[in-house]
């Protein structure tokens, strides 16, 4: 006879075991004492001076305060009205306010909307049309913004995070923290959304994934199995899934100083401050700021010695930075960690394994992609054919779609912890999935990729963003690391423009150093190593800055740039072209 299941989100039926809150209460009774999050209030970090040896003043909160701020905000939210399936958007940046009010809207059965701080007009519109919203808990401005919005008129709650409430039928956040009333957990099916976070739209109009309570539960399994944590640790978070993570396993989150959604040249600093007077033993980073906490480091002689864990994902990684960032925290391991909004964590691996593979003594030269190391065992996975168009399966399979090992292809996998579907976008659903002879449904990660004989994944770059020149594909991921590690190159490109005689034309595109050189030298030696590596380059551009992907800053936008370069036309040009 097998034991039952006990796993919050495993439950048969409806349950209130199943609803993923279950986490917080669980860990509010085990230490109410422990810290659950430590952060610096805005005025603070306004007014400090930008030393790293002067603490910046934190302020925390105790996972038992946290859960009873969840429980009385999920009694002002159910005596306001939101109810069980209600979609309520949480636009908040990451904070204490966000995450209480993210957990008790799931509390009550009703579906917790998650737009990045980052969000602007459109994303903010395409996001409520595809979920209807019933409530928002936002700033004032955020509520300007939105008011004339067609989208927006289906709100029947709107609340007011912080001073702004003039209309009656808003509702200030604060006070539904006064509520004395303490609506039970809602019982809820394991497939029941609980959660709907939106894609980039980086490749299209933005998705909402949806994030079922058994979804959750399973991310959180997999994301603990790769990177554990101790009672002890002290981790800070860039990506706000990870603090859900956090607080799932009950340790204490540090939330960055920063403002995720308008990066500035201090960001380093003050994380550099947090982690060095905090005594944060582990941190999870956007590749963009893994770049720049080393740059910092290396350039004031820092180390960060009690680090003993590090995460990065979000983008490819490059040796050069891995190398970069082992060197100012050399006690902490430091894993890449690939993944998506859709599945967390695909594949994984540990800097020194990274390193070690690198065995060609020339630096010149660049292997085509990047190492993201082992597939996540919880995962199967197949390579296929590429193609931008839907894929649907008929009687033969699999046989005209995958490709045999060792060749690049897409990347798909299914698994326990892959979302299977989109909130209320059949068209996604389509162009994204495949569904097996078996029911199975099978995630296109987008990503073009390689398995080595090692059995270590390589990515190689993006099917949107594939060049394809004279019948033969281009992939961006080398050519890019290549444009990165030249000391003059800022940021650098590598992507396809349209040509009559080409189809495509592979160019490159690049953001000089200020004060360097002045552009004969660099088009020559970007030339030299294309060449040494056998990438074709039919055209070198120079531009003022790369635009970057607004979540993690550390991808390309590759429509924005061709429209920069198209626009600029052969006044961007950096030393003779092909065409």
């Amino acid at each position: 006879m097998t034991s039952p299941d006990t796993r919050i989100g495993y439950q048969p039926g409806r349950s209130a075991r199943n609803n993923v809150i279950q986490y917080i209460r669980d860990n509010g009774d085990a230490f109410p004492d422990r810290p659950a999050l430590r952060w610096v209030e805005a005025d603070d970090l306004a007014a400090w001076g930008g030393s790293v040896t002067r603490p910046l003043p934190h302020r925390a909160i105790t996972y038992g305060a946290f859960a009873d701020g969840m429980d009385a905000m999920a009694g002002g939210l159910h005596e306001l009205g939101v109810r069980a399936g209600d979609r309520v958007i949480v636009f908040l940046p990451m904070g204490v306010p966000m995450y209480t009010a993210m957990f008790a809207v799931q509390k009550l059965g009703a579906i917790a909307v998650f737009l990045d701080s980052w969000a602007r007009r459109a994303h903010l519109g395409a996001s409520a049309a595809c979920v209807e919203p019933t409530a928002m808990i936002s700033h004032r401005a955020a509520f300007d913004l939105v008011r004339p919005m067609p989208e927006f008129q289906t709100l029947r709650h709107a609340i007011i995070a912080g001073p702004g409430r003039d209309a009656a039928r808003e509702t200030q956040l604060e006070a539904l923290l006064e509520s004395t009333a303490r609506p039970p957990t809602a019982a809820v099916a394991s497939e029941d959304t609980a959660l709907i976070t939106f894609t980039t739209g980086s490749s299209g109009a933005p998705k909402g994934a949806n994030r079922t309570h058994r979804f959750l539960c399973a991310q959180h399994e997999a994301l603990t199995g790769v990177v554990p944590y101790t009672p002890a640790d002290v981790d800070m978070p860039a990506f706000p899934i990870f603090s859900l993570n956090n607080l799932a396993s009950g340790v204490t989150t540090l939330l960055p100083a920063v403002d995720l959604a308008q990066p500035s040249e201090r960001d380093a600093a003050a994380m550099v401050n947090q982690i060095l007077n905090e005594h944060a033993t582990c941190a999870t980073l956007s590749p963009a700021m893994l770049r720049d906490l080393a740059g910092f480091c290396a350039a004031h002689a820092l180390t960060l010695p009690f680090l003993r864990r590090v995460v990065s994902g979000g983008a490819a990684i490059s040796r050069d930075n891995v190398r970069a960032f082992t060197a100012i925290a050399p006690k902490a391991e430091l894993w890449v960690l690939y993944g998506s909004t859709e599945v967390e964590p695909m594949a994984h691996i540990e800097a020194r394994a990274m390193l070690a593979a690198d065995t060609d003594a020339d630096a010149d030269l660049v292997e085509e992609g990047v190492n993201v190391g082992r597939i996540h065992e919880g995962l199967r996975c197949k390579f296929i054919r590429i193609a931008r168009e839907p894929i649907a399966l008929d009687e033969q399979g699999w046989a005209p779609l995958e490709l045999p090992p060792g060749a690049i292809g897409e990347f798909i996998v299914s698994g326990d912890h892959v979302c299977r579907d989109y909130f209320n976008n059949e068209d996604a659903f389509k162009k994204t999935k495949i569904v097996d002879a078996d029911g199975c449904v099978w995630h296109r990660t987008g990503d073009l990729a390689r398995l080595d004989e090692a059995g270590n994944l390589w990515i190689v770059g993006r099917i949107h963003n594939v060049v394809e020149r004279a019948g033969q594909y281009l992939f961006p991921v080398r050519a890019e690391v290549l444009l990165n590690r030249l000391p003059f190159v800022k940021r650098g490109a590598f992507l396809g423009m349209p040509d009559p005689a080409l189809g495509e034309a592979a160019v490159a595109a690049v953001a000089l150093q200020p004060h360097g050189d002045d552009g004969g030298r660099a088009a020559q030696e970007v030339r030299r190593v294309f060449e040494k590596n056998g990438i074709p380059l039919d055209a070198l551009y120079r531009v003022e800055e790369i635009p970057m992907d607004p979540r993690h800053h550390s991808k390309v936008e590759y429509d924005q740039l061709r429209e920069r370069i198209a626009a600029a036309g052969k006044e961007a040009l950096l030393g003779e072209s092909n065409l």
